[in-house]
């Protein structure tokens, strides 16, 4: 089957963002999307958007409802924001009650409507897995700014273990493969070629520990293009 259009929904990993050689985020010339839009020959429009939540994603697909419509597939990237904490309270109040930006439970149900608003519109949903975090060049960028009292109380929040912020965001990562089971979508898996490069992961990230480099770019691109089946 000749595929006729793609739309891609996300956030910032979708978008192409980087932390560059002078620590400001950019666009990334060559993302995943434009690699894999490339190898398969095939039009991508790309919604993904910094910092976007999946509350988001879902205003985007109301305002491109026809765009959606005319994509034969429509990829779906979300979690990385979902699962992140407003930092700076953290650090000025960490005794008061912290939540996620959105929680656990409601980004499941979330993500479920977000599938059946896609398939209602005619396209085929696909779920991107998502990458993995280095806890520990997150931690330091994130209290880069932070006082040595701020970014102890955030260190006691978390336990005085920084690896609980991988672990949370594995705990949203793994909800999108419970998703995919649940709502019978196809998920194509981006974490586990990350997983595999153990000791010199690092070598795939910008300084900020979360958004893939140049490199971890062109694994995605091979790990989607690996999987085109599910594309077709």
């Amino acid at each position: 089957m000749e595929l006729k259009k793609i739309t891609a929904l996300g956030d910032s990993l979708t978008r192409g963002v980087i932390l560059n050689e002078k620590n400001r985020y950019s666009i990334l010339d060559n993302s995943f999307i434009d690699i894999i839009g490339d190898k398969l020959g095939v039009n991508i429009t790309n919604y993904g958007k910094f910092g976007c939540t999946i509350d988001f994603g879902q205003q985007v697909i109301d305002r491109h409802a026809d765009e959606i419509s005319a994509s034969e597939y429509t990829l779906l990237e979300f979690g990385g924001n979902d699962c992140d904490f407003n930092w700076g309270k953290i650090a000025n109040s960490p005794a008061d009650e912290h939540l996620p930006k959105t929680i656990l439970d409601s980004f499941k149900e979330k993500f479920g409507k977000l599938i059946e608003r896609v398939r209602a519109l005619g396209s085929k949903p696909v779920i991107i897995s998502l990458p993995p975090i280095d806890s520990e060049y997150y931690f330091s960028f994130i209290s880069r700014f932070m006082n040595s009292e701020q970014r102890n109380n955030v260190y006691s929040w978390l336990g005085g273990d920084i690896n609980v912020i991988s672990r949370w965001h594995e705990m949203y990562n793994r909800a999108l493969f419970e998703i995919s089971r649940f709502m019978h979508t196809p998920i194509i898996d981006i974490t586990t070629p990350f997983d595999k490069y153990q000791g010199a992961m690092r070598t795939l990230y910008c300084a900020d520990g979360i958004h893939p480099n140049a490199e971890g770019h062109k694994l995605i691109a091979a790990s989607i293009t690996g999987n085109s089946d599910i594309l077709g």
